[in-house]
């Protein structure tokens, strides 16, 4: 996967990481000036392929998945539900015999595929939608209902893998009861995202 300077500003980076991602490309500027050094570019600077293992490389884990905004609908929805079935275990143990999470997953899938049409896609993802309302009243499974956020944001095509990504660290970050094993959970958590998305780029 690649994208390139021109489709990131467009798709309106923060500051710091269009900063971060310039200067690593040799574009030197700060958080105050950069949109001033990114118009003095050539339109060949600005549209020159930027593939995603530099922007991982650059930037990090979650900033490269935000340059997914900048990526085809089909792969945002591929990644997110790869991202979504990697917690899906979190809700399933909590509701195991609850299909609805897990049969919006594979229906963002099947849509992809071409197998099943948006109508169908939106009834799982309002299955998926109840699932969420059944569970958030409970405070003890408030994993499980990141669980369900992320596989919601996926069928979503307002949504991105973004927040599938964030939904499936908050899931992990909720189910570990100990402040102290947070950080490193969420750490772990984000280790899998990036392992997830290193498939497809």
């Amino acid at each position: 996967m690649h994208t390139n300077l021109k489709t990131i500003v467009k798709f309106k980076a923060c500051a710091d990481g269009i900063t971060k991602l310039m200067n690593n490309l040799g574009h030197k500027c700060n958080r105050c000036n950069w949109r001033n050094v990114y118009n003095s570019l050539t339109p060949e600077q600005q549209t020159k392929d930027i593939d995603f293992k530099f922007i991982l490389k650059s930037n990090g884990v979650k900033d490269t998945f935000w340059c997914l905004y900048t990526q085809p609908k089909k792969i945002r929805m591929l990644i997110s539900a790869d991202v979504a079935e990697s917690i899906l275990h979190i809700y399933e143990e909590q509701y195991p015999n609850d299909m609805r999470v897990r049969n919006c997953i594979q229906g963002v899938r099947d849509y992809c595929d071409g197998k099943i049409t948006q109508e169908r896609l939106n009834v799982l993802k309002q299955d998926a939608a109840d699932a969420a309302y059944d569970v958030y009243d409970i405070v003890v499974v408030d994993a499980a209902a990141d669980v369900v956020k992320a596989a919601y944001d996926v069928a979503d095509a307002a949504h991105t893998v973004a927040y599938a990504a964030y939904a499936a660290a908050d899931a992990v970050n909720v189910a570990i009861g100990i402040v102290d094993v947070h950080i490193v959970a969420v750490a772990e958590r984000w280790k899998k995202n990036e392992e997830i998305l290193l498939k497809y780029c």
